[in-house]
């Protein structure tokens, strides 16, 4: 319906602009009498139903089809990697000793456990983060530290970091910072025995300085003073078992079918709704539909959807397998379900005329438990998909079914009023549409007040039909539009107009079916005065 507005207000512009011109001389006025088209427009349906989702079939019967996907949920509802700080802080025994160079002076495996709950991680593959290392040399000797992940594999290397820490003193020690990018490794984390999860094996040695000289290291003293963190790790791919979780998804969408229908009542023939869920993750999840409701706002009416198969029933989405472990190459689990009238009641939860569709689902992963042997796997990117098919036949009936739509409209800044008289321009329409159209320009000024009506309202008489209500021929109708002094100081600080048509179809409840060659033929006729000078 946008369009149509637009055209119709290019259509006005063009009306009063031709009325506008003034030229500048100072030859006595004289004044002009005009006759003659001026503008001229066509609206089919599309410009006036909204065509974002109209299509026809080979016969030009029209449909409104309406696609869209989502995901069910985030990733963060199955884990979460927390960044996690492993310090490694050693003291030398209790009696002193000299330290030659190039001497690997402590060498160690570690293990640490993450943070994550909920689930058991045996593999994964990072796609961001980054492992911070700090370290503090007290030593009297520059220190080669060598610190590894021996688990973590990105082509083929283990990630491996070598750093060089300047000779310092137990009262000044030297410090040192360094951040590396952890993104592209594999990591096995099954800790340094294989047998753990959610564990991360990792070794420090420090080697003193190969071309330094020997040096003294005194009880206790601390010769291994490191903080690594991980930070920001996030995994592309994870594999192990994903744990029992219980999801709740409430989601808000908007689809627009009844964003621009004010009022009335609408009768359809039929429509069908096809939903399919699919399961990307490797890991069994059973959902619970608790309620899909449609709402219109305008209203506030609610009306829900009835179905023993989906509504409030437990459906099971079988696992997702993949052909090698984070190969990419997923079979996901696939659930379709199909609506119609003979079904639910969908046909009623659309004649509510909704803006917005609302669901809750209920979402549980492994309801029984860890069948796979630490062989579920989720990728970040592929998760749970809802895809919703909704399909409308443009065969309907309408009783006073009012669209009102508002757009911006300064025509003050760019057009000169001050030359036209009293004058009158005549809409004449031709009307391809099955029914009667009551239509309504509304000014709007900047305190959104209503201030004039160009016509208040007009009827625009339905086309010809036959027997089958199929269009003929289209019926013309003339609507005056007078513009006098207060109409002219009106268009002067107009800042909106206001859009408002309705209609009903001939014989209600009887259905009538669009065509894609249905127009609205509009053109606009000047009779008036204009001043020269």
């Amino acid at each position: 319906m946008k369009r149509s507005i637009r055209n119709c207000l290019i259509l006005l512009s063009l009306v009063l602009f031709v009325f506008s011109c003034k030229k500048e001389n100072d030859s006595p006025q004289w004044d002009v009498n005009i006759l003659g088209p001026l503008a001229h427009a066509t609206i089919g349906v599309g410009q006036l139903m909204g065509n974002n989702y109209l299509q026809a079939d080979p016969n030009g019967r029209l449909e409104i089809s309406y696609d869209t996907t989502f995901s069910n949920f985030q990733l963060d509802s199955i884990y979460q990697v927390p960044d996690t700080t492993i310090p490694t802080v050693v003291l030398f025994p209790p009696f002193p000793a000299t330290i030659q160079p190039d001497f690997p002076f402590y060498s160690n495996n570690n293990n640490v456990a993450l943070g994550v709950g909920g689930v058991s991680i045996k593999k994964a593959v990072i796609s961001s983060g980054i492992i911070r290392i700090d370290i503090r040399n007290s030593m009297h000797s520059k220190i080669k530290f060598t610190y590894t992940i021996p688990k973590a594999i990105k082509n083929g290397n283990p990630f491996t970091i070598v750093i060089w820490v300047d000779s310092a003193s137990a009262t000044q020690p030297q410090s040192f910072t360094g951040d590396y990018d952890f993104s592209g490794y594999t990591v096995d984390m099954t800790g340094s025995t294989g047998s753990l999860s959610n564990t991360i094996s990792y070794s420090v040695e420090a080697r003193s300085d190969p071309n330094g000289v020997p040096f003294t290291v005194n009880a206790s003293d601390t010769v291994i003073n490191i903080n690594s963190s991980l930070i920001g790790i996030t995994p592309s791919y994870v594999k192990g078992y994903l744990g029992q979780t219980d999801i709740n998804e409430v989601k808000d969408m908007n689809v627009g079918i009844g964003g621009l229908i004010q009022s009335g009542t609408l009768l359809l023939d039929s429509s069908t709704l096809d939903l399919r869920f699919t399961n990307y993750v490797g890991a069994d999840i059973q959902a619970y539909v608790n309620l899909l409701t449609s709402h219109n706002s305008n209203t506030g009416a609610n009306v829900a959807l009835t179905n023993p198969s989906l509504i409030q029933h437990t459906i099971n989405l079988n696992r997702a397998t993949e052909t090698s472990t984070a190969s990419g190459n997923i079979t996901p689990g696939i659930y379709s379900f199909h609506l119609d009238n003979g079904n639910s009641n969908l046909k009623a939860l659309l004649e509510n005329l909704p803006d917005r569709l609302q669901y809750n689902v209920d979402l549980g992963i492994n309801p029984l438990g860890n069948i796979s042997g630490f062989n579920d796997f989720v990728y970040s990117d592929y998760l749970v998909e809802s895809q919703m098919n909704l399909k409308i036949p443009l065969r309907f009936a309408a009783n006073q079914l009012m669209l009102v739509d508002t757009t911006d409209f300064n025509l003050a800044s760019t057009t000169n009023l001050e030359a036209i008289g009293v004058s009158t321009i005549t809409m004449v329409a031709k009307n391809g549409f099955p029914f009667d159209m009551n239509l309504q320009l509304l000014l709007v000024n900047e305190q959104n007040q209503v201030i004039d009506s160009l016509f208040s309202p007009d009827l625009i008489r339905a086309a010809s039909v036959d027997a089958n209500y199929i269009v003929t021929s289209s019926t013309e109708t003339r609507i005056p539009i007078p513009v006098n002094e207060s109409r002219k100081q009106h268009l002067q600080v107009v800042k909106k107009i206001c859009i408002k048509a309705s209609f009903t179809t001939p014989n209600y409840p009887q259905t009538v079916q669009l065509f894609n060659s249905y127009h609205l033929d509009l053109k606009f006729i000047a009779d008036g005065i204009y001043s020269i000078r």
